[in-house]
């Protein structure tokens, strides 16, 4: 009989070779991208899950053992076979690194939005690569101070995404002269912005009302794990 450990008393480096070994699968969340205009879903954020520990902590153990190229095989592949049963856009994020833009291809022309969250420091070689095949770029995380101005002129991305951190801060008045900025920008370069984090009617209103072209949040939709059979679990 197989006994389950709890999460505190799992080991996670363990956890971390089981699932690059596929003796623990890749499964594949999506949360939905809702237009602020009519509220309706206009595609879904892909979101690697994996039972017992958090996705920032297996990309973690892979960033340290050199080995994000081969997990982000994985999440391609998990993704790859789901993208045909989910309507509209779906973003997907890419390791700032990007170790192997080349990965990347089987989604071209596909409509996939590659996101790029600078948590350490951005290839920028290997987004140029990205761009040349085609993909739309996201830059994720604004306002949390990893993305900051000078990856956001570098980048050009055709969306911001707007962290949780700006969209949820108590501060209103100043919350909300940096969204309508954010917005500004963005319209005058042609990009897009989604404010992540929305929980709450507040916060999608403030979005609203500052121009924000999509949201996503709990309030608009949590992350559940896509079956091909058309069940869903959270």
């Amino acid at each position: 009989m197989t006994i389950s450990l709890p999460m505190k008393l799992r080991d996670p480096i363990q956890v971390y070779q089981q699932i690059l070994e596929g003796e623990i699968p890749t499964k594949v969340a999506l949360q939905p991208i809702v237009s602020l205009e009519n509220l309706t879903i206009i595609g879904y954020e892909a979101l690697a899950r994996w039972p017992d520990f958090s996705p920032d902590v297996i990309v973690s153990l892979a960033n340290t053992y050199q080995e994000v190229e081969l997990l982000e095989s994985l999440i391609v592949r998990a993704v790859d076979e789901i993208r045909n049963h989910i309507p509209g856009l779906l973003f997907i994020n890419v390791h700032p690194s990007i170790v192997n833009p080349d990965l990347w291809s089987v989604f071209r022309h596909r409509n996939v939005i590659l996101e790029v969250t600078e948590v350490q420091t951005v290839n920028f070689k290997g987004v140029l690569r990205l761009r040349e095949m085609g993909f739309p770029l996201a830059l994720d995380d604004l306002g949390t101070g990893h993305a900051t101005f000078d990856t956001l002129l570098k980048l050009c991305p055709e969306y911001l995404k707007l962290d949780k951190v700006l969209t949820q801060s108590m501060h209103i008045k100043a919350r909300n002269s940096l969204l309508e900025s954010m917005v500004g920008h963005a319209r005058r370069l042609g990009a897009k912005v989604i404010a992540e984090g929305i929980e709450t009617k507040e916060q999608l209103q403030a979005a609203v009302e500052s121009g924000c072209h999509f949201g996503q949040g709990y309030l608009l939709g949590k992350p559940m794990v896509f079956q091909t059979n058309s069940a869903k679990t959270g």
